[in-house]
Protein backbone atom coordinates (compact mmCIF):
# COMPACT_ATOMS: atom_id res chain seq x y z
CA UNK A 1 0.00 0.00 0.00
CA UNK A 2 1.26 3.27 -0.73
CA UNK A 3 -0.46 6.59 -1.42
CA UNK A 4 1.90 9.63 -2.35
CA UNK A 5 2.06 13.01 -0.44
CA UNK A 6 -0.77 12.29 2.04
CA UNK A 7 -0.43 13.55 5.46
CA UNK A 8 -2.44 11.38 8.16
CA UNK A 9 -3.11 12.42 11.83
CA UNK A 10 -3.86 9.94 14.14
CA UNK A 11 -5.39 11.02 17.59
CA UNK A 12 -5.03 8.77 20.51
CA UNK A 13 -4.28 8.64 24.36
CA UNK A 14 -2.58 4.85 24.29
CA UNK A 15 0.91 4.58 23.48
CA UNK A 16 0.61 1.43 22.63
CA UNK A 17 -1.94 1.85 20.06
CA UNK A 18 -0.30 4.82 19.08
CA UNK A 19 2.62 2.45 17.84
CA UNK A 20 0.42 -0.44 16.75
CA UNK A 21 -1.43 2.23 14.07
CA UNK A 22 1.84 3.72 13.23
CA UNK A 23 3.30 0.39 12.43
CA UNK A 24 0.42 -0.65 10.77
CA UNK A 25 0.70 2.85 8.27
CA UNK A 26 4.63 2.81 8.05
CA UNK A 27 4.53 1.30 4.45
CA UNK A 28 2.17 4.25 3.20
CA UNK A 29 4.19 6.24 2.22
CA UNK A 30 2.34 9.18 4.15
CA UNK A 31 3.41 11.78 6.56
CA UNK A 32 1.59 10.74 10.22
CA UNK A 33 1.35 13.51 13.06
CA UNK A 34 0.09 12.46 16.46
CA UNK A 35 -2.18 13.95 19.04
CA UNK A 36 -2.78 12.57 22.46
CA UNK A 37 -6.20 13.96 23.27
CA UNK A 38 -9.13 15.70 21.34
CA UNK A 39 -7.86 19.16 22.31
CA UNK A 40 -4.30 18.84 20.48
CA UNK A 41 -6.47 17.16 17.59
CA UNK A 42 -8.27 20.33 17.46
CA UNK A 43 -5.45 22.78 17.84
CA UNK A 44 -3.25 20.83 14.65
CA UNK A 45 -6.18 20.64 12.87
CA UNK A 46 -6.87 24.32 13.01
CA UNK A 47 -3.27 25.15 12.12
CA UNK A 48 -2.72 21.93 8.92
CA UNK A 49 -4.57 20.36 6.85
CA UNK A 50 -4.61 16.84 6.86
CA UNK A 51 -5.62 13.97 4.59
CA UNK A 52 -7.04 11.71 6.76
CA UNK A 53 -7.88 11.87 10.76
CA UNK A 54 -7.78 8.37 12.61
CA UNK A 55 -9.65 9.68 15.76
CA UNK A 56 -9.71 7.45 18.89
CA UNK A 57 -13.00 7.78 20.58
CA UNK A 58 -12.49 7.32 24.20
CA UNK A 59 -9.93 9.48 25.54
CA UNK A 60 -9.25 11.78 28.56
CA UNK A 61 -9.65 16.15 28.54
CA UNK A 62 -11.54 16.09 24.95
CA UNK A 63 -12.84 12.64 23.71
CA UNK A 64 -13.20 11.68 20.10
CA UNK A 65 -17.29 12.49 19.68
CA UNK A 66 -16.44 16.38 21.09
CA UNK A 67 -13.11 16.51 18.52
CA UNK A 68 -15.22 15.47 15.82
CA UNK A 69 -17.37 17.83 16.69
CA UNK A 70 -15.15 20.76 16.70
CA UNK A 71 -13.07 19.96 13.86
CA UNK A 72 -16.17 19.68 12.05
CA UNK A 73 -17.62 23.44 13.36
CA UNK A 74 -13.48 24.76 12.65
CA UNK A 75 -13.81 23.35 8.69
CA UNK A 76 -17.87 25.09 7.83
CA UNK A 77 -16.61 27.81 9.94
CA UNK A 78 -13.71 28.40 7.35
CA UNK A 79 -15.31 27.35 4.54
CA UNK A 80 -12.51 24.12 4.38
CA UNK A 81 -14.14 21.27 2.77
CA UNK A 82 -14.45 17.99 5.53
CA UNK A 83 -11.38 16.32 6.20
CA UNK A 84 -12.13 12.05 6.16
CA UNK A 85 -12.47 11.10 9.43
CA UNK A 86 -11.94 7.46 10.44
CA UNK A 87 -13.21 6.75 14.53
CA UNK A 88 -11.99 3.93 16.33
CA UNK A 89 -13.11 2.62 19.58
CA UNK A 90 -12.59 -0.16 22.10
CA UNK A 91 -16.47 0.64 22.77
CA UNK A 92 -17.84 -1.34 20.74
CA UNK A 93 -21.68 -0.69 21.61
CA UNK A 94 -24.38 0.79 18.64
CA UNK A 95 -24.52 4.15 20.74
CA UNK A 96 -21.07 4.62 20.29
CA UNK A 97 -21.33 4.24 16.66
CA UNK A 98 -24.33 7.15 15.78
CA UNK A 99 -22.50 9.24 18.99
CA UNK A 100 -19.41 8.97 16.44
CA UNK A 101 -21.47 9.23 12.90
CA UNK A 102 -23.60 11.76 14.70
CA UNK A 103 -20.63 14.60 15.58
CA UNK A 104 -19.04 13.77 11.76
CA UNK A 105 -17.06 10.94 11.18
CA UNK A 106 -16.67 9.23 8.26
CA UNK A 107 -16.31 5.62 9.45
CA UNK A 108 -15.54 3.68 12.10
CA UNK A 109 -13.32 0.81 13.32
CA UNK A 110 -13.93 -0.85 16.36
CA UNK A 111 -10.84 -2.63 18.12
CA UNK A 112 -9.28 -4.75 17.78
CA UNK A 113 -8.34 -4.14 14.61
CA UNK A 114 -5.68 -5.60 12.00
CA UNK A 115 -3.31 -4.01 9.91
CA UNK A 116 -5.21 -5.16 6.78
CA UNK A 117 -8.49 -3.73 8.06
CA UNK A 118 -6.55 -0.09 9.09
CA UNK A 119 -5.03 -0.31 5.39
CA UNK A 120 -7.77 -1.17 3.68
CA UNK A 121 -9.96 1.18 5.12
CA UNK A 122 -7.89 4.01 4.67
CA UNK A 123 -7.41 3.65 1.40
CA UNK A 124 -10.78 3.38 0.23
CA UNK A 125 -11.32 6.75 2.47
CA UNK A 126 -8.56 8.38 0.35
CA UNK A 127 -10.44 7.40 -3.18
CA UNK A 128 -7.80 4.69 -3.84
CA UNK A 129 -8.46 1.10 -4.53
CA UNK A 130 -6.30 -1.66 -2.89
CA UNK A 131 -4.77 -4.59 -4.72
Amino acid sequence: MNVVNCSILIVDDSEDFLNLLLTYLDDTGCTVAVARDGEDAVDLCERKRFDLIIMDIIMPLMDGVDAIRAIRRMEAQTRRSPTPILAISGEGSLQTGVDSMDAGATRMLVKPITGQDLQSTVMEMMGKTTR
